[in-house]
């Protein structure tokens, strides 16, 4: 034991990397012992493979136990460090287990809300378009019939002098007729005037046109 101990011990930082390792070793033991399944008859490799990978798991088994002694992870003898955190992932499983069955229940929750929300939304939304139209006033028949028969009782009792005509009413009126006469005039000499002003515009393009 103490010449064991005297041997250096292989040092890795971090356990995740030796794992890493025994991942990588299992799965070259299992590729080659495939491969030599490969070389035989079928037959004779169905009947062969059971017991080859109880000794190769066996041998695996062996051989990983014999580098506990000649390794070092996190400055810690591997054997030791095994032992120093065993209970610590122990107690991790069991914080992690009931968390995890937890957000599987969430997501239960989750993926049912997503599948009933949208129609319970559109029902409430339905509901309120009809609670809207409901509160909505809408006169009847009868309060229309009377409303209009209020407007035009209220047309009737309009009277002329009740509204006198605003201040220098009669002056308007005039200029307003004033206006109207020029505009008719306006109207009636119209094309006389353009026919006029177009035929001195002829005249005098021909009159430009002379020979000086």
């Amino acid at each position: 034991m103490q010449e064991q101990d005297q041997i250096p011990r292989v040092t890795v930082e971090r356990q995740v990397d030796w794992l890493r390792v025994q991942e990588n070793v299992n799965a070259s033991l299992k590729q080659s012992l495939e491969d030599r399944l490969r070389t035989l008859p079928l037959d004779e490799a169905r009947r062969l493979r059971p017991k080859l990978e109880v000794e190769l798991n066996a041998i695996r088994d062996r051989m990983w136990e014999m580098t506990k002694p000649n390794l070092r992870v996190n400055g810690f003898n591997y054997e030791e460090y095994v032992e120093t955190t065993e209970p610590f992932d122990e107690a991790l499983d069991r914080t992690l287990w009931p968390l995890n069955a937890e957000r599987v229940d969430w997501v239960c929750k989750v993926n049912n809300l997503r599948r009933k929300k949208p129609d319970e939304t559109a029902g409430v939304l339905e509901d309120m378009e009809v609670r809207r139209d409901g509160l909505t006033w809408a006169p009847s028949e009868k309060q229309e019939a009377d409303l209009k028969q209020a407007i035009e009782d209220a047309q009737k009792e309009v009277r002329a002098e009740d509204h006198p005509p605003p201040p220098r009413y009669g002056e308007v009126v005039d200029t307003f007729r004033k206006v109207v006469d020029n505009m008719s005039e306006l109207v009636e000499i119209a094309p006389q005037q353009l026919e006029r002003a177009e035929r001195v515009h002829q005249v005098r393009e021909e009159i430009s046109r002379l020979p000086v």
